[in-house]
């Protein structure tokens, strides 16, 4: 998976935020007390998504957003990584009773990468990393994707783990297949 290239400050950048992020959550929610941690979420909604986030701090930052159609999402930025939130599995005319989240964090399309060794980088990703989807978009755009459900209820605590996992999935990601160091 070596591939020539120049080095890149947002990767290294999203290294470091994504280190501190990891070193900073477990402090964190011990500081609140565990009680939040075993909190049941039932349903995925902007607000049960900013409880879930609340620990992680000025670590990052929330915005509320909606896509073209109008359906709410949030954006969650980890410095210069930016993870978005959609809402689905949805039943008609509930949209507070989701059952899904779906993790995108996408990077524009790198001009120094040719499209066919960054598509095999994709793959490649993919088979070490099954529990998530890593590609290519038509537009040239390289992403990783994760989803998460609440079928049942899932703790806040195992869902904050589950974000901090995808950001230092989405860290490793940026350095082994969008901006790789040179070799």
């Amino acid at each position: 998976m070596a591939v020539k290239g120049r080095g890149f400050r947002a990767g290294r950048a999203i290294a470091v935020a994504a280190l501190a992020l990891v070193l900073a959550v477990p402090a964190t929610a011990q500081q609140q007390s565990n009680a939040d941690d075993k909190v049941e979420v039932n349903a995925f909604t902007p607000a049960t998504v900013r409880d879930i986030l609340a620990p992680f701090g000025t670590a990052v930052t929330i915005a509320d957003r909606q896509t073209p159609e109008g359906r709410p999402f949030v954006e969650a930025s980890f410095g210069q990584l930016r993870v978005n939130m959609f809402f689905t599995a949805c039943p008609p005319n509930q949209p507070s009773q989701c059952q899904g989240l779906y993790m995108l964090a996408f990077w524009p399309k790198p001009a120094e990468r040719n499209p066919q060794n960054l598509a095999q980088a994709a793959s490649d990703f993919n088979r070490l990393y099954e529990f998530s989807k890593a590609g290519v978009s038509v537009a040239g755009e390289p992403f990783v994707a994760r989803y998460l459900i609440s079928d049942f209820g899932v703790k806040r605590g195992t869902l904050r783990r589950e974000v901090t996992n995808f950001v230092v999935l989405a860290q490793r990601f940026n350095q082994e297949v969008v901006n790789p160091q040179a070799q």
